[in-house]
């Protein structure tokens, strides 16, 4: 096993970092660096994301900790022992070198960086920097418990911290706050892992124009959200639980100018939505899945369907329920606010109660 010292250089200062004279470079493929979510190790000094939700966990010592990456794109969390330390947004093309913050106490501290919204690309992450002749310790055992939660903008989060009510797709990246949706809250409730596989405009079978190369049938083997290749690893992370939250988009795709889907069309989501459960148990074989409908009621009337048929076929780890709409929470088309994602929240956490795969820290 490799030792995290190894692979470390030290070099000085670029012209982007002004505030430390010499900095420790740590890789990427350092093994002190804890990395969750889906990301492609194809290059391990440069590891690649394109999925929501994913985040980096370092224990350093020294008072600064910084980043190498290229993305201008993406807004992340920094959390510095536990403590939101503050939002930061890359601004260089390329491969860039930024500070995340300093002049921190010269002790050990944990870094958790997590990207905040979703977006369109793909990203690289290339390594830490720490104060001169820092170095990285061993990071904290992540939780037992895992859950994987299968999307759209809403389990992405998109624009809940939004006050305006028709924004540009842009516009919502600074304003979306993951850490705050309903999925995260959800695991930190269980005290568990977690995977978003979620993209805006997705749904089971079609996206919400109605097109049908833009679902999670299509989507959900990839380790890069906007890359077919390479295919995701399965084995890699198994959860414990599989929570599948589809139909919004589906049901704006493939209603008809009446305002109503056609009973084809509600077949073809039907059978769909089955192909991907099928999908699903294949990764994951006797995982429970929970399907968690939104609240139109053709979404409803249709899951609900396909799960009685799964389930009288004998997928009995196979679970539904769903959640409300909340009049007036919402904002940046239609999606939910901060308070709205806490409501919905524990909507999803009673659901998984009654599915009763874990034991609920509430409930000791």
């Amino acid at each position: 096993m490799r030792r995290c010292l190894l692979g470390v250089v030290l070099v000085m200062s670029s012209v982007y970092i002004k505030s430390v004279q010499a900095e420790t470079f740590v890789p990427a493929d350092n093994p002190c660096i804890q990395y969750s979510g889906r990301w492609d190790f194809s290059d391990s000094l440069n590891p690649r994301h394109s999925w929501p939700g994913i985040y980096i966990v370092a224990v350093f010592d020294g008072d600064t900790i910084g980043v190498r990456m290229q993305d201008t794109v993406n807004y992340y969390d920094v959390y510095i022992d536990g403590k939101l330390h503050g939002i930061f947004h890359g601004d260089r093309p390329g491969d860039a070198d930024y500070i995340l913050a300093t002049n921190l106490p010269d002790t050990i501290h944990t870094l958790r960086l997590s990207q905040r919204n979703i977006s369109f690309g793909i990203y690289m992450f290339s390594g830490l920097i720490l104060q001169s002749g820092a170095k990285l310790y061993p990071p904290p055992v992540p939780p037992e418990r895992k859950i994987e939660f299968i999307g759209d903008s809403y389990t992405a989060a998109e624009g809940n911290e939004a006050t305006q009510k028709v924004m540009q797709w842009t516009a919502k990246f600074p304003v979306t706050d993951i850490d705050s949706g309903f999925a995260t809250i959800t695991a930190r409730h269980f005290d568990a892992q977690y995977h978003i596989t979620a993209r805006s405009g997705i749904g089971a079978v079609c996206d919400w124009q109605g097109h049908f190369k833009t679902s999670m049938l299509h989507y959900f083997d990839r380790t890069l959200m906007e890359s077919p290749e390479p295919k995701w690893d399965f084995k890699k992370w198994v959860p414990n639980l599989v929570v599948i939250c589809l139909g919004l988009n589906d049901h704006s795709g493939l209603v008809g100018k009446n305002g109503k889907v056609s009973a084809s069309n509600s077949r073809k989501f039907r059978n769909g939505y089955a192909k991907l459960l099928a999908m699903v148990r294949s990764a994951y074989p006797d995982v429970p899945i929970l399907v968690w409908a939104p609240y139109p009621m053709w979404a409803r009337r249709n899951e609900k369907e396909v799960v009685a048929k799964e389930r009288a076929e004998g997928f009995r780890e196979l679970y539904y329920s769903h959640f409300d709409r909340f009049p007036g929470g919402y904002v940046a088309d239609g999606h939910p606010t901060i308070a709205t994602h806490k409501r919905m929240a524990a909507e999803l956490i009673k659901a998984i109660n009654r599915v009763g795969v874990f034991k609920d820290p509430a409930r000791n």
